[in-house]
């Protein structure tokens, strides 16, 4: 595999941050005293996305999008802590850099994402981090990763967004370069990898 760059998701492809998610959506859902089953809560975000889920929320229960987007972030932000790194992060990251592999990171989490990946030891791997600060238009927009692609001159060949959802699957679709996924089946344009670890070997292979 001949590779340049990997823009990567944030949440579930390099840290376990679903039990920080869980508890933030449960605190919101607490709030504005709805029956939360987190069961089918978490199915659904891992499916969809926590803004998908909150849209139906608000639609269902007649609540203001924003301002129940607002709550949710802030009890979210508050978790950091509990975030985990997914296994052989470091290994990865560092391998693929000595390689000549540029990396980048494409969240709709807040600012907040640098302070995690700095206590991970893994910022130093990673040119740019975009984050929902910047204000572009989320996934599966392709807006984020053709910004990195022109700013950075990369070969879309040569790129692959690296996630855990269909929805990664699709924000590297639309932006015409393939990609790398924990969660989806092999498809025309994804590779699906079991460990982040398969990494290395792929790009060895």
């Amino acid at each position: 595999m001949n590779v340049t760059a990997l823009i990567w998701d944030f949440d579930g492809t390099l840290v376990d941050s679903y039990e920080a998610i869980g508890e933030a959506l449960q605190a919101t859902y607490a709030h504005y005293g709805l029956d939360f089953n987190e069961e089918w809560v978490m199915a659904f975000i891992i499916k969809e996305s926590v803004k998908a889920l909150l849209y139906q929320v608000a639609k269902e229960h007649h609540l203001d999008f924003a301002a129940l987007s607002a709550f949710f972030k802030k009890e979210q932000e508050a978790r950091d802590d509990k975030i985990k790194s997914i296994p052989h992060l470091v290994e990865v990251l560092a391998a693929t850099k000595a390689k000549g592999i540029n990396h980048f990171v494409y969240t709709h989490k807040g600012i907040t994402v640098n302070d995690v990946l700095e206590r991970f030891g893994v910022r130093q791997y990673i040119i740019e981090v975009v984050t929902s600060a910047n204000g572009f238009a989320r996934k599966p927009s392709p807006e984020v990763i053709d910004y990195v692609i022109d700013k950075y001159h990369l070969d879309k060949a040569r790129t692959y967004y690296v996630g855990d959802r269909r929805l990664d699957v699709e924000a590297a679709e639309n932006a015409g370069i393939p990609s790398l996924n924990l969660g989806q089946p092999f498809s025309s344009n994804n590779q699906h990898i079991e460990d982040l670890s398969d990494i290395i070997r792929l790009f060895e292979v």
